[in-house]
């Protein structure tokens, strides 16, 4: 039996094992009854009486298998605990939280080894192999077979903003698939910066901007499989010659909305394709081999949050008469009702290789032509962000506190680009070192409020798109 990744796993759900070999007193001298822990770059509170050794960690929004809870009674629910006289501290979910302790902010959960080792010696009567410590999974494999342990929480699929039609709907192949994988790609997962602290150096050049809160677009004109006349056909049998050529496609966050060459295309499963409308205006700017990621932010074009309460400026759309027609239809204009920001641009050459632009260059790409892009904070050496910090062996620990806590740039702050009252996500930092990579910083009130969200059973456009 051993740990592994799934997958289909996030990156930034993935639980961990962990060597606690040192705690820390809590900073408020009244409080006794815990101490705390530190794991990459997240502090976690545990009880005065834990001792030093192996932990699996894992991390918020994360949720932990039911059966687990249950062995462990870690169910506040006592009828859910396998022993219903016991106690503990977990929601019917299940989900990890972020909790503010008397000054402490803990981002996490941390359960021994030996807790897991004896659930999974209880329930499948063998023992895990070859535990150590920085392993990273999501579920346990063994002969072949596997069951997960963690995994993100993702609220059911519900009708979100007079949404219509199912998933399967949604995902019905229709017609010739026209990608060629070598040249249309999903952007990859942007990592939260504390689960790898050190990654930035001092003397990196980094680009910080600001996070907004919507939902993910691509928009790509790249090689793509053509449709086929009978005499290209036979061509193509006689020659070889596949005919490929430069075509439009745009995707939300994991489904390309136009991947088939049909008819039938319908609004999809939230009622009303925004990728739509926003490819629609990204697509006059694109040349051969580029591909532009962006987020769409405002509202959907049936007047619903694309973000509950994430409004960044905008108004919901509005019925109008047509005057050609008589007839009411809806309005809806990209920067009135919704906006599109971009944050990544890449080309794409005949062969698939790929150039990254640098986040220098998206800025100055989008600014020559009057875009909207990700707000840049701060461009320049890591380490002249903050003249007060060493550089010493506690520089990352150091610089990620005070960027996590830095009011100029908004952080525990609400969002200043949204009327309403809504905490400011956070922030992405680049490293200018031409890699397909990004990290984020969430602000720990936004992180409050996906977890109020969640256990609310509240889904997520962005989960489900």
């Amino acid at each position: 039996m051993k740990l592994q990744i799934s997958k289909n796993a996030n990156v930034n759900y993935l639980s961990k094992v962990v060597d606690i070999q040192e705690f820390v007193k809590h900073p408020d001298p009244k409080v006794e009854r815990i101490k705390c822990a530190v794991v990459d770059g997240f502090i976690i509170t545990v009880g005065i009486d834990s001792e030093p050794g192996l932990y699996i960690y894992f991390p918020v929004l994360s949720q932990i298998n039911p059966q687990l809870l249950q062995y462990l009674n870690l169910y506040r629910n006592k009828d859910k605990n396998k022993d219903p006289e016991k106690t503990g501290y977990f929601e019917d979910k299940g989900i990890v939280k972020a909790i503010n302790l008397r000054g402490v902010k803990s981002e996490g959960f941390l359960m021994p080894i030996m807790d897991l080792q004896n659930f999974i010696v209880d329930s499948v009567n063998t023992e895990l192999k070859d535990i150590t410590p920085n392993t990273e999974f999501d579920e346990v494999e063994h002969e072949g077979k596997t069951f997960w342990i963690s995994k993100k929480y993702i609220a059911p699929i519900q009708k979100i903003h007079g949404a219509s039609g199912s998933s399967k709907e949604r995902n019905k192949k229709k017609g010739l698939d026209k990608i060629i994988d070598e040249q249309f790609r999903f952007h990859y997962d942007t990592t939260l910066i504390k689960k790898c602290p050190h990654v930035i150096k001092p003397e990196d050049i980094i680009h910080i901007s600001s996070k907004w809160h919507g939902t993910s677009g691509i928009s790509a004109y790249v090689l793509c499989h053509k449709k086929l006349n009978w005499k290209e056909r036979l061509a193509k049998w006689l020659t070889g010659n596949n005919f490929d050529t430069y075509d439009y496609i745009y995707s939300s966050r994991t489904v390309i909305k136009n991947r088939y060459y049909n008819q039938g295309v319908t609004d999809g499963f939230y009622g009303c394709d925004v990728w739509k409308y926003a490819d629609d205006f990204i697509k006059p700017y694109l040349i051969k081999g580029m591909t532009i990621y962006y987020e769409i932010v405002g509202y959907l074009p049936n007047g619903g949050w694309i973000q509950k309460n994430y409004d960044y400026g905008c108004e919901p759309p509005t019925q109008v008469i047509d005057p050609s027609t008589g007839k009411e239809v809806i309005q809806y204009k990209q920067g009135k009702h919704f906006k599109v920001l971009i944050y990544r641009i890449t080309l794409t050459n005949v062969d698939g290789q790929v150039h990254e632009f640098s986040a220098h260059e998206v800025q100055t790409w989008c600014r020559n032509r009057s875009l909207l892009c990700a707000l840049e904070y701060y461009y320049g050496y890591a380490c002249n962000l903050y003249d007060d910090v060493p550089r010493d062996e506690h520089w990352n620990e150091n610089f990620l506190q005070k960027l996590a806590n830095d009011k100029g740039f908004n952080m525990e702050q609400n969002s200043p680009e949204c009327n309403n009252p809504v905490p400011h996500e956070g922030l992405v930092i680049k490293i200018e070192n031409m890699k397909s990579e990004a990290f984020k910083l969430k602000c720990f009130k936004f992180l409050g409020l996906e977890q109020d969200a969640a256990l609310a059973g509240e889904a997520n456009i962005e989960d489900n798109s």
